[in-house]
This record gives structure tokens, C-alpha cells and sequence, in this order.
């Protein structure tokens, strides 16, 4: 589901015009540009019917949307829950022939929050604020 989620979210132009490639899991390179999307699998649980599982999984997807400004953290936020609100898709490498990543087969948005913090700008010289959009998602996927 992680490769699958973060090629998803780079097959959006309104997302790639303002972060081109920064969607990472985990955390980002020290001295990274913004605006920038860190991605959080907070827990994962298996769905099951009375024959057994389904295939299917319900992760909650922390989506951290990060930017030098408010209204650039804002604006990368506006695109990520554009993209991941009501997904239903198989999601492929894009190759020749496509490899297939997952299915994500519903994303819905859980919560919403803003902040700020100090960190370090793309030179690595010198500090800066930096703004946050948190989102979070229940995200129905394969295993």
C-alpha cells in the first residue's frame, strides 16, 4: 500500500506543480525544500467477513503537509485530500509492462490540524518556520 499511496498522490499535477517529487513515508531529508508531504501509517487492521478475511485493509493515514508559508501548507493540503478523498483505483508502476502497486478502494478524511514549527531550510544554514496541515485518512487498500 505505501508504494501504491505515494505513486497515487505523484499522478496528481495539481500536487506535483507544488512539491514535484517531496512525498516521502517517515520523515524527510534534513535540508529539504518545501513545501513538502510526509506520509504515517498509524495502524492498519484487517477486515474480515464470516467466511474469513476480505483481502481487504483499513489503515489510518497521517499526511503531514508541510510548507515555508501557511497558505503553501494549505494549498499542498487543499491537493492531498482532493486526490485521496473517495479513491477507488489499482494503482501500477507506470512501466512497460506495469507492474501492479495495490488497490486503494476508498479513502475518506478522518481529522484535520494546523501548525507550525522551527526547522532547518534547504541550504541547511539557517532556520526557519515552518508551517503544517496534518490530515488524516482511513484508507481501504489490498494487502
Amino acid at each position: 500500500m505505501e508504494e501504491a499511496l505515494r505513486a497515487y498522490l505523484l499522478g496528481s499535477s495539481g500536487l506535483t506543480a507544488l512539491v514535484s517529487t517531496r512525498v516521502q513515508w517517515g520523515t524527510l531529508a534534513q535540508s529539504v525544500d518545501y513545501p513538502a508531504v510526509v506520509l504515517t501509517r498509524i495502524d492498519g487492521l484487517p477486515d474480515y467477513a464470516m467466511d474469513g478475511p476480505t483481502g481487504l485493509v483499513s489503515s489510518r493515514i497521517q499526511a503531514d503537509c508541510w510548507g515555508e508559508t501557511y497558505a503553501a501548507a494549505k494549498a499542498v493540503a487543499r491537493q492531498v485530500k482532493a486526490r485521496i478523498s473517495g479513491v477507488d483505483t489499482v494503482v501500477d508502476d507506470g512501466g512497460s509492462p506495469p507492474v501492479v502497486l495495490g488497490a486503494l478502494r476508498g479513502g475518506f478524511i478522518e481529522g484535520e490540524r494546523d501548525s507550525f514549527e522551527v526547522g532547518v531550510g534547504a541550504a541547511g544554514l539557517s532556520s526557519v518556520r515552518l508551517f503544517r496541515v496534518s490530515l488524516d485518512f482511513i484508507i481501504w487498500h489490498s494487502e
